[in-house]
């Protein structure tokens, strides 16, 4: 007795109930003579010593079921660990607090529920300007006066900035008024400005204008003020005539009134217009026209005189031709692009870049160019298509195949707008227009063999060639070369004769007998003029009576334009 079998055959010693025998967190029983726990709920273990599964000690050492983390419990500002069956707040950085909603030393809240670092006094936290304090971890500035701003950087009302950029107070002209009877006093910025009167300078208007003599109170260009004239020891300019108090122009003047002794605009190297006299007696050019015109989106075009000239061998068969004005240059791939904002359609296989002529253009396309860069400079455009609106047509729209539409186009030839030249056009500025004997009819211009030809001179100097062949100064690569890459002839014309063909407004046909003035071309035909040569064929293609043509809608690799305009 006292004794009992341990489960090995062994007697052992019969266990007692003792007061911690369930670590004061069951019931103890004896059971044989061994000890057994029913442990309180939360409790396990042999001795009731452990927490159960999903019970944890609390801070009085008691087992308490574990607690989940609630939604939101950290608030915006922490994440919520559960791990140990107590919710923890782990804070980012500058919160602080069991559900991080306190900021943390060294932090403040911004006004709007976010900690933000405190701020500091920093020796220009206030521009220098004023004093620094911190309150609630944010600075504030209390400014000097002339000062305002949050930094102090600010002039105040009725302050502004001095020379040596400090804030001083403003100045105005009802206490001081420096400018006197020849000036404005103006005071919009804080400080005086005197605006002088007309002929008076300096800062409180006290001196005369250089050119300006002081006469009497004023400050007067004496030979040509009519009160003055004659006055203070003066009298007009060299050749005026002083007449009650007035300088006059005279005969030995440079002009007088609409006299100008012979001379004209044209004589001034302007391609026409009226001159004027001005009050001092001088020529003003202001109303003349230059010759050259330089446009924003091509650049120059060359000014071409009037003029007459033999068409042919026939010497009775003349064409006349006003002034008009032409493309220095073949139109490029680049301002294809940039004035009409489609794709560049040449082949660039047979070019050497995008200052190259633009080609597989057909004549549909040139005309269509003509118009977009009419409107692109605010020009009346000079053709119009039935149905056709040149300010949205796109690049898709313009035929590709002979089009009874397109080819009844018309030109507006009273507009100021860009166009095609004609054909005539083009053979006198190809020859040089009247540059060899000015006004006098041109006889020999259309045999010559190149545009620049002077007999003696080289092809290959002025003109892209002959690929397609062995002649002497021809191009010895399979395409054009970039725009004005050889001579101009007598006008200032590059690539008259070679590089792409170039075409004209007129239907191709033969020409009329007799004089005509500003011819235009037959009234139909089937195919368009084309002019000048290109780079493939020979120098025979070149010369300044050569008419080739094509069909309208036919695009090559060797065919471009240039443009006109009055």
């Amino acid at each position: 007795p006292g004794y009992h079998d341990n489960g090995s055959g062994v007697c052992v010693l019969d266990e007692q109930c003792m007061p911690n025998t369930c670590s004061g967190h069951g019931e103890c029983t004896l059971t044989l003579g061994v000890v057994s726990c029913a442990c309180a709920p939360g409790y396990t273990g042999s001795n009731c010593q452990e927490c159960a599964a999903d019970f944890h000690r609390n801070a009085e050492n008691a087992c308490v079921a574990d607690v989940a983390c609630p939604v939101g419990y950290c608030g915006d500002h922490g994440t919520c660990v559960d791990t140990t069956g107590v919710p923890v707040c782990t804070c980012a950085i500058g919160y602080t607090g069991t559900t991080c909603n306190a900021c943390y030393p060294g932090y403040h809240d911004n006004g709007s529920g976010v900690c933000v670092l405190d701020e500091q006094c920093m020796p220009n936290t206030c521009s220098g300007n004023g004093v620094c304090t911190v309150t609630l971890g944010v600075v504030s500035c209390a400014c000097a006066p002339g000062y305002s701003g949050s930094n102090c950087q600010d002039c105040a009302a009725d302050f502004h900035l001095n020379a040596a950029g400090l804030c001083v107070a403003d100045e105005n002209c009802v206490d001081s008024d420096p400018c006197g009877a020849h000036g404005t006093c103006v005071d919009t910025t804080g400080i005086i400005v005197c605006e002088c009167a007309i002929g008076h300078t300096g800062t409180t208007c006290e001196s005369c204008y250089p050119g300006y003599e002081m006469c009497g109170d004023a400050c007067v260009i004496l030979w040509t003020d009519e009160e003055h004239c004659g006055a203070c020891d003066n009298t007009c300019a060299t050749g005026a005539t002083c007449s009650a108090g007035a300088c006059e122009c005279n005969a030995s003047t440079p002009c007088d009134g609409a006299d100008f002794h012979g001379v004209t605009c044209g004589s001034l190297g302007f391609a026409s217009g009226l001159l004027m006299c001005s009050p001092l007696c001088e020529i003003d050019t202001t109303g003349c026209i230059p010759r050259d015109y330089v446009s924003q989106n091509i650049g120059t075009l060359k000014y071409v005189p009037a003029g007459t000239f033999q068409r042919d061998a026939t010497a009775t068969n003349l064409s006349v031709v006003s002034v008009f004005r032409m493309s220095q240059y073949e139109i490029t791939r680049a301002q294809w692009v940039a004035v009409t904002g489609w794709a560049d359609p040449s082949n660039v296989t047979y070019s050497s870049g995008t200052n190259d002529p633009v080609q597989r253009v057909n004549w549909y396309d040139a005309i269509a160019f003509c118009n977009k860069l009419s409107i692109a400079e605010g020009r009346t455009q000079v053709y119009g298509v039935s149905g056709v609106d040149f300010s949205t047509l796109t690049y898709a729209a313009i035929p590709t195949s002979d089009n009874a539409t397109w080819n009844a186009a018309t030109a507006n030839w009273s507009a100021n707008g860009y166009r095609l030249p004609t054909e005539m056009e083009w053979m006198w500025a190809a020859m040089g227009a009247d540059t060899e004997n000015p006004g006098a009819v041109n006889t020999t211009g259309y045999a010559n063999a190149f545009a620049g030809s002077t007999g003696t001179n080289a092809i290959g100097d002025y003109a892209v060639f002959g690929y397609n062949g062995s002649e002497v100064g021809r191009t010895t690569t399979m395409r054009s070369n970039p725009v004005g890459s050889k001579w101009a002839n007598e006008l200032g014309f590059h690539d008259l004769s070679g590089n792409v063909r170039e075409w004209a407004w007129d239907w191709y046909g033969t020409y009329p007998s007799g004089t005509v003035t500003d011819y235009r071309g037959p009234a139909s035909g089937a195919n368009r003029v084309l002019r000048g040569g290109d780079w493939y064929y020979a120098a025979s293609n070149c010369t300044v009576a050569n008419q080739n043509n094509g069909g309208p809608s036919f695009q090559g690799i060797n065919l471009g334009f240039r443009v006109v305009r009055p």
